[in-house]
């Protein structure tokens, strides 16, 4: 294996071992948990007419003031997911406009557990350079919506897959209502991007209601196999999945993957059609990924019939793989059909 490859699986076990902290919610499997796809995607409500609030900071309004750049909003709304915390009854989500009004919109969601959204951010100002508006949302139990004094991301997941389930169809939801906000302000098309976790909300939103557009950067696309194959040692040993036990998922591992299967095929996105033009989704794979696996990456991208770019890193560097972002970009534009003049003026 090459040196670069060895590095870059390095870095992933040095952040699987800092995922295996992270608390999740106290719960056990319940018996009422919706497992039929279709079922479950009907209760959500992917078609919101409520309005997001908008509000301009005042220290972006002077920054836009002296650099001319686009302009900034802090967008809040109601949300609805398990928990009572405040992160858990509302939407919170930054864009950056494009000064022309017709200007496309890129929703970008972030992985699991960021500290913070520097690489969305980037990634927003990227986009505004090219003639795009981005709008970055925070997912429940996350940033600005995480339970107070703990770690980003405590909470999200549980031993209930029900429960986590239960939040990626929140932040589908989430993102519906963003989507519903750029098109109702006259964006004359829309696009997703998102990376692991952010990977997976993206692609389960293309699965369900059609963009524009779909970057899908190694999301987490079967959570069954990343519980029992990737999640961190000290995640298995916390969930009795060792020597192969199955935990409270069945008597041994054969019978734990039967049931995490079932249980997860709902947010198991190979598992749904996309509502997407399979000809404007790119799935991102990480060739080395030690944290959601490479072929479930790959098996997805088969599934639904899309371009597949390969790049030979693991799950984190692969962010910052030589050419990557500019190709995402240059997509994008492509897919949203971004005029040159508005590259130019933004």
């Amino acid at each position: 294996m090459p040196v670069a490859a060895r590095l870059s699986r390095a870095v992933d076990r040095g952040v699987l071992w800092r995922l295996g902290m992270i608390g999740m919610a106290e719960a056990g499997p319940g018996p009422g948990d919706a497992t039929e796809p279709a079922a479950f995607w009907a209760a959500a409500r992917l078609d919101p007419d409520g309005e997001l609030e908008e509000r301009e900071l005042p220290r972006a309004r002077r920054r836009r003031a002296r650099a001319g750049a686009g302009l900034r909003l802090e967008l809040t709304g109601p949300s609805d997911g398990p928990g009572d915390h405040w992160g858990a009854r509302h939407l919170r989500a930054r864009a950056l406009l494009h000064p022309d009004p017709g200007a496309p919109v890129v929703v970008v969601l972030h992985g699991y557990a960021v500290p913070t959204a520097w690489y969305e951010e980037r990634t927003m100002q990227q986009l505004l350079r090219r003639g795009m508006s981005a709008v970055r949302v925070e997912l429940p139990f996350h940033l600005s919506r995480r339970l107070r004094r703990h770690s980003p991301g405590h909470g999200f997941f549980s031993s209930d897959i029900g429960h986590a389930a239960a939040v990626l169809r929140q932040a589908v939801e989430d993102v519906a209502g963003v989507v519903a906000w750029a098109r109702r302000r006259g964006a004359p098309a829309v696009g997703v991007q998102g990376v692991s976790l952010g990977g997976l909300v993206a692609t389960l939103y293309a699965a369900n209601r059609p963009v524009e557009s779909a970057m899908l950067i190694t999301p987490a696309c079967d959570l069954a196999r990343i519980i029992l194959e990737t999640s961190p040692p000290r995640l298995r040993r916390r969930l009795g999945l060792v020597d192969g036990r199955g935990g409270a998922w069945g008597v041994d591992v054969v019978a734990a993957r039967a049931e995490l299967e079932k249980r997860a095929a709902p947010v198991v996105p190979r598992h749904l059609r996309p509502r997407t033009d399979p000809d404007r989704i790119v799935v991102v794979v990480a060739d080395h990924d030690l944290i959601v696996g490479a072929a479930p990456v790959r098996e997805l991208a088969a599934a639904w019939g899309t371009d597949l770019w390969s790049y030979p890193h693991a799950h984190v560097t692969v962010m910052s793989a030589r050419g990557l972002a500019d190709r995402l970009q240059r997509r994008l534009a492509a897919d949203l059909a971004v005029p040159v003049s508005l590259a130019a003026t933004g």
